[in-house]
C-alpha cells in the first residue's frame, strides 16, 4: 500500500530512496508529523504559521524605523505581512490601539478585515464577547462593529480611504500604539495605499504621542507617485537582491529614506513559497514589458509614464565613484551659467568604447538638493540658491581650476551654453559676454552647438540605449555612466519631463549633459592626439 504524501510549497516530503531506508514506524511516524505540521498552521498560524523571511526583515526594519512601506509585487505576501505583524503586536503589546485602512468597505471585509481573522490565535476564532475582549466575525461582514478588542485591552480598528476622503475628521483624539510596548510598537497599517500624503502626513501626528510606528503595503501600479517620491526620491540602497526574470539584475531590495526616518523593503513574488509564482512569471514573460515586471514581480515602481528617460535606471546607469575609470580616458567640462542661481558644471571622462562617465558635478548634493519637492511641483532647492560665495566669475575659474588641480586632470575641451554664454552685456572695459570673460581669466570654452532640445535628448538617448530583454554584457550595455556622488544629475534624469520649459527647476543639471550630447564628445587617443600637436593641428 503505498502512503500517500500532502504537495506543499515549503515542506518537501521524503523521496522514495529516502523512505526505503527508513523502518516502517518511522516512517509512519514521519508522516503523521508532516501533516501534522500542515494541519497546525492551517489551524493556527499565529503559533504555528510559516512566517516569511521578507517578514521577519520587515519587523526588524519598524524596529529601527519610524515607518516602513512594504512595496511588493502580485501575490508577494503584502496582506499577510501586515496582517501578520499587527496581530502579533496587538496581541503582545497591551492597551494598544492599532488602525488599519483598506480602499473601500468591501475590500476591508474582503482581503484585510479576512487576513486578520486569519492570523488571530485559534482561541479567538470562535465569538467572544465578553466585559474586556469583544470579537465576533462573519466572512460575510467582517467583523462587528469594524473592530477586534483583545483581552490585554488592544483593539483593531479597521477604516477605509474612502472614509477618509469623505471626511478628514475621522482620526481626531485617536492615539495609536500602546504606551507600555513589548515589540515593536506598531500603531497604522495601511494597505494597498495608493493615496497622497495627506493621510500619511495626519497618521504621523496620531502616532506621535506613543511614539508607534505605520506599515505600508501596496504594489506600486500607478508608478511614481506623489506617496511613492516623498519616500522614495534620494534613498539609499542598503542591499541588493537579483531579479530572476531581468537576467538577474540586482535591484533594491532594503533601502533608508533620505528625509524620513522610514525605510523600503522590496517583496519579490518569487520569495512567496504560497504565490503560486511559475504561473505569474509565465505570464509576465509573455507581456515582455520590463516595467510592468518590475512593478508586478518586485514592487519597483517605475517612471516610464512620464520620465524622459525611461532606460534610465540607479540599478544599471549609477556606479561608486571607485569605479570610475581614471586612465586612458579623454576628459570633458561643461557649464551651464545662470544669473538667479548658481552656475551648474560638470566633468565627464570617456573612455576608448565612448563609453561616458560622469565624475564630478558643482553644486553637489552636500550645497543641498537643486531642486525640491514643494506644494505638488519642484521649485529651486537649497543647492540652486546664491550664498554669496562665489560670484564672479573671477570666483568660479578659481573654483574649477582648483577643482581640477586636486586631481592633476587635464581637460581636453570646455562647452557651456550657447546662448547665455555668448549673450552680451555692458562690462567696464566694453560690450562682453560671458565666454569673453572666463577665457580672459585662463579658461577658454566652446559653445554647445545650437540645435533643438528634442536633438540632444535623442542623444543621451542613444548613449543610455541597450537591449533590455537580454542580460548585461560587455557588448548589450548602456554607454552612459554617473557617479554615485552625482545626485544632482541623477535626479535630473529621473525627473526631467521638458513640461516645464525653461523654468523647469531640474532643466540645469540635465541641460549641462545634454550640452555634452549635442556636441558629440568622445574619446581621444592621446597618441593620436600627440601626432596632432607635432604636426602643427589643432582639436
Amino acid at each position: 500500500m503505498s502512503m500517500e504524501w500532502r504537495k506543499h510549497p515549503v515542506l518537501s516530503s521524503p523521496t522514495a530512496e529516502e523512505m526505503a531506508r527508513m523502518e516502517p514506524a518511522q516512517l509512519v511516524q514521519l508522516h503523521t508529523m508532516f501533516h501534522t505540521a500542515i494541519a497546525n498552521s492551517e489551524r493556527d498560524p499565529y503559533r504555528y504559521g510559516f512566517i516569511l523571511d521578507n517578514w521577519r526583515k520587515t519587523e526588524a526594519l519598524l524596529d529601527k524605523h519610524d515607518s516602513v512601506v512594504a512595496l511588493g509585487g502580485n501575490r508577494a505576501s503584502k496582506t499577510q505581512l501586515g496582517a501578520w505583524l499587527t496581530v502579533k503586536c496587538a496581541m503582545e503589546n497591551p492597551d494598544g490601539l492599532i488602525i488599519c485602512f483598506a480602499q473601500n468597505a468591501e475590500l476591508s471585509v474582503l482581503v484585510q478585515q479576512s487576513a486578520i481573522f486569519h492570523q488571530l490565535p485559534l482561541e479567538f476564532k470562535q465569538n467572544t464577547l465578553g466585559q474586556s475582549e469583544y470579537i465576533s466575525y462573519t466572512k460575510q461582514n467582517g467583523f462587528a462593529g469594524n473592530s477586534v478588542i483583545l483581552s490585554n485591552g488592544s483593539r483593531i480598528l479597521f477604516k477605509t480611504y474612502s472614509q477618509y476622503q469623505q471626511n478628514q475628521t475621522i482620526l481626531e483624539g485617536l492615539e495609536l500604539g500602546s504606551f507600555s510596548p513589548k515589540l515593536v510598537n506598531l500603531g497604522a497599517w495601511c494597505d494597498e495605499y495608493l493615496g497622497g500624503p495627506e493621510l500619511i502626513d495626519t497618521l504621523a501626528f496620531r502616532l506621535a504621542t506613543r511614539n508607534a510606528k505605520m506599515l505600508l503595503t501596496f504594489t506600486p501600479i500607478d508608478g511614481y507617485s506623489e506617496t511613492i517620491r516623498a519616500f522614495l526620491d534620494g534613498a539609499k540602497t542598503i542591499e541588493t537582491k537579483n531579479a530572476e526574470l531581468l537576467n538577474n539584475r540586482a535591484l533594491p531590495y532594503i533601502q533608508e529614506c533620505k528625509d524620513k526616518d522610514a525605510a523600503i523593503i522590496y517583496l519579490h513574488t518569487i520569495d512567496n513559497p504560497f504565490s503560486g509564482y511559475d504561473r505569474v512569471a509565465k505570464e509576465a514573460l509573455s507581456k515582455g514589458d520590463e516595467a510592468w515586471i518590475l512593478c508586478r514581480l518586485y514592487g519597483v515602481p517605475t517612471k516610464s509614464i512620464s520620465s524622459k528617460f525611461p532606460s534610465f535606471s540607479r540599478e544599471v546607469n549609477i556606479v561608486k565613484h571607485e569605479a570610475i575609470p581614471t586612465e586612458n580616458v579623454t576628459r570633458y567640462m561643461v557649464l551651464d551659467p545662470a544669473g538667479r542661481k548658481k552656475w551648474f558644471m560638470c566633468w565627464i571622462a570617456v573612455d576608448s568604447t565612448d563609453t561616458w562617465w560622469i565624475y564630478r558635478e558643482w553644486p553637489d548634493a552636500s550645497h543641498g538638493d537643486w531642486a525640491e519637492w514643494r506644494g505638488g511641483k519642484w521649485a529651486a532647492g537649497e543647492g540652486a540658491k546664491r550664498d554669496g560665495n562665489i560670484e564672479g566669475i573671477a570666483q568660479y575659474v578659481d573654483l574649477i581650476m582648483q577643482m581640477e588641480r586636486e586631481d592633476r586632470e587635464d581637460i581636453m575641451e570646455r562647452l557651456i551654453d550657447p546662448r547665455l554664454g555668448a549673450a552680451k552685456y555692458q562690462a567696464a572695459t566694453g560690450v562682453s559676454c560671458i565666454i569673453e570673460d572666463l577665457a580672459d581669466a585662463g579658461l577658454p570654452f566652446v559653445p554647445a552647438p545650437g540645435l533643438d532640445i528634442e536633438d540632444g535628448l535623442q542623444a543621451l538617448h542613444n548613449k543610455m540605449a541597450y537591449n533590455r530583454k537580454l542580460p548585461l554584457d560587455g557588448s548589450n550595455r548602456p554607454r552612459f555612466y554617473i557617479s554615485d556622488r552625482c545626485e544632482n544629475i541623477i535626479r535630473s534624469i529621473q525627473e526631467y519631463t521638458g513640461d516645464g520649459g525653461k523654468d523647469e527647476a531640474w532643466k540645469d543639471p540635465l541641460d549641462c549633459v545634454r550640452y555634452a550630447a549635442i556636441a558629440d564628445i568622445h574619446y581621444v587617443n592621446p597618441n593620436w592626439l600627440g601626432t596632432m600637436k607635432q604636426s602643427g593641428g589643432s582639436y
